[in-house]
């Protein structure tokens, strides 16, 4: 009670003449704003920020909070990490309280310091990217798994490229494709894309006309309807002889 009250009024008013200002501003308003600090790591700590090791518990990590707490706010790494003398990781990160125990440990002031495994921090620090990119997958359209695909011959691949109903079927890489709503946008043109209906387009989808990049390949994943039995046509003229 003395150091938070007496001595920072005395201080004021036989200093400078301020008792008033010395109880209310240095003791009163200072205890208050010190003590909503420390107990913003029981609210703000546990609402504002990322989780990047592990999202079973409330606590996040954010610099905001940190500051207002005194390096406090890396709460995410210190539930999951509690036996860490650290409560921030990175050497930047604003953490005062692991700054002056590294400096009592370079003066000899405190040993045994102890630190959580690095492989396990970083492993949860991967489960956490892993969770968030199965999020945005979720989140993203993919092509028919093979097992939902019919198959069919080369043959019937042909009939199909050559039916009645406009459909344009392109077989590549052993599976049957429908080009029919892509084909007016293909970069080359129409004709090019229509020269390899009913055909094997493997080799030209793969470098002989042009080498394709990733996302032609995506693009065209999306339109598999059939899987061709003995991979395409090479695999069904061996299957002849």
């Amino acid at each position: 009670m003395s150091m938070t009250f007496f001595v920072p009024t005395l201080v004021c008013g036989i200093g400078w003449n301020d008792y008033r200002g010395g109880f209310f501003f240095a003791s009163v308003l200072r205890l208050v704003i010190l003590h909503h600090a420390t107990f913003c790591v029981n609210s703000l700590a546990h609402y504002l920020g990322d989780a990047p090791f592990d999202d079973k518990h409330t606590p996040p990590d954010h610099f905001i909070t940190a500051l207002i707490t005194g390096g406090e706010d890396y709460h995410n790494f210190h539930h999951e990490f509690p036996s860490d003398y650290r409560n921030a990781l990175r050497w930047f990160q604003y953490d005062p309280t692991k700054w002056v125990i590294w400096i009592a440990k370079k003066c000899g002031l405190a040993t045994n310091l102890k630190k959580f495994p690095d492989n396990e921090i970083e492993k949860g620090r991967y489960t956490m990217t892993v969770k968030a990119l199965n999020k945005v997958r979720d989140s993203i359209a993919w092509p028919k798994d093979r097992m939902q695909l019919p198959i069919i011959s080369f043959e019937e691949y042909q009939q199909m490229a050559n039916g009645d109903d406009g459909r344009q079927f392109i077989l590549i890489a052993g599976f049957v494709h429908d080009v029919t709503d892509f084909i007016d946008s293909h970069p080359d043109g129409r004709a090019l894309l229509k020269s390899q209906v009913g055909k094997d387009a493997t080799v030209p989808f793969h470098g002989g006309v042009h080498a394709h990049n990733t996302a032609a390949h995506n693009l065209l994943a999306m339109m598999r309807v059939a899987i061709c039995e003995h991979g395409g046509e090479v695999g069904f003229r061996k299957k002849q002889l």
